[in-house]
């Protein structure tokens, strides 16, 4: 359906990509990964031909898009592009969002323009709100409309950029399914997201950027589980991994809960470990932060996601305690049972640094 070949971007002397080969293949969905400034987005935009790439092809259906004599405007309306950013005229309610486009562009008569868009909004939940403004809108609901306002040009492709990052956690779920239900249906999908869980579960084909191009790919299970190459397994590992190094004993325990609540998300956090995170902080590590033996005040957290996106292991290091955490006069006994309730294993030691650690397994 769409055949890229040696496709190349600079900005100035920045390289961005060189020679990129992708094939997205009718009804496949495509997740491109990769760290931040890899070129993923200005991939996504040449591809739909909001940037212009410097080399190489775009073929759909046979046609070269990139060709001098391509007519640009027809070939934006094959592609359905769906930004982080929700990008609603702010000054139309969602019915005029969705119906603008339509009678502007493809001159579909106001009727089948507006009977289009009540379809298109129910398709993703949003027919109750068609005369709201942007305003009056969560995040979630923005993004929904923006891609029913996408569907409503018949595209045989959509491009989605990021689309849950600007959201609140409680807010993705909403929108990936809305996505998913589009990807169920058969729909050509490229989608650049940093939600691993969503990119497993959803992609026929996983693309990993790095070094100026494209460093690996193959199915999620090839490139997300198991990596073949170095730079794609450190990434995964990082992207599995919150740190947060705590310099004092005043640290807002709620704040970093939801810190913690904001990354674990990507990756199936379930209600049950959710709040053993919470009591992991409040039993454990606040007590450990205020102790006297604690001089420093100090301590590293961190929470990593297993391979299998099913459970978690959070690593407290004190490096100023010089006895067992875990046997410390301020550890409540209450606490550790709640503890013992909701964790699969709890236990201390020292590491390789000689640094006193909790390790516990949700």
């Amino acid at each position: 359906m769409m055949t890229v070949r040696g496709l190349s971007k600079r900005f100035g002397d920045n390289l961005v990509f060189e020679n990129v080969d992708l094939d997205i293949k009718k009804g496949s969905t495509t997740v491109i990964l990769g760290p931040s400034g890899c070129g993923k987005s200005t991939l996504l935009r040449c591809l739909n031909r909001l940037e212009k790439p410097d080399s190489g092809s775009i073929i759909i259906d046979g046609e070269d898009i990139l060709a001098p004599k391509a007519d640009i405007d027809k070939i934006r309306r094959k592609l359905g592009m769906v930004y982080q950013s929700f990008n609603l005229f702010s000054h139309l309610n969602v019915l005029e969002n969705m119906i603008l486009a339509p009678m502007k562009v493809a001159k579909l008569p106001k009727r089948e323009a507006v009977k289009k868009a009540e379809e298109l909004l129910a398709l993703v939940g949003m027919e109750n709100r068609r005369y709201h403004m942007p305003d009056q809108l969560s995040g979630g609901q923005k993004q929904r409309v923006a891609i029913a306002r996408a569907l409503a040009m018949d595209p045989e492709i959509m491009l989605f950029d990021e689309p849950t990052s600007a959201l609140d956690p409680t807010m993705v779920d909403e929108v990936e399914a809305v996505i998913r239900r589009l990807v169920e249906n058969g729909m050509t999908s490229v989608i650049v997201t940093h939600e691993m869980r969503f990119a497993r579960n959803i992609a026929s084909d996983v693309v990993f950027m790095e070094e100026h191009g494209i460093y690996e790919k193959g199915t999620a299970e090839e490139v997300i589980v198991h990596p073949s190459k170095e730079l794609t397994r450190r990434f995964m590992y990082r992207a599995r991994m919150f740190e947060k190094k705590i310099a004092n004993d005043d640290v807002d325990i709620y704040a970093l809960c939801t810190e913690i609540r904001h990354f674990a998300i990507a990756f199936s956090l379930t209600a049950r470990q959710s709040k053993a995170i919470d009591y992991l902080c409040e039993e454990l590590l606040l007590p450990l932060l205020r102790t006297n033996k604690n001089e420093a005040h100090n301590a590293v957290l961190q929470v990593i996601a297993e391979e299998s996106l099913t459970g978690y292991q959070v690593i407290m290091q004190f490096p100023a305690i010089e006895d067992n955490p875990l046997r410390a006069e301020d550890i409540d006994e209450l606490g550790l049972k709640i503890l013992d309730s909701y964790t699969k294993a709890l236990d201390s030691s020292k590491n390789a640094d000689g640094v006193w650690e909790i390790v516990a397994e949700i």
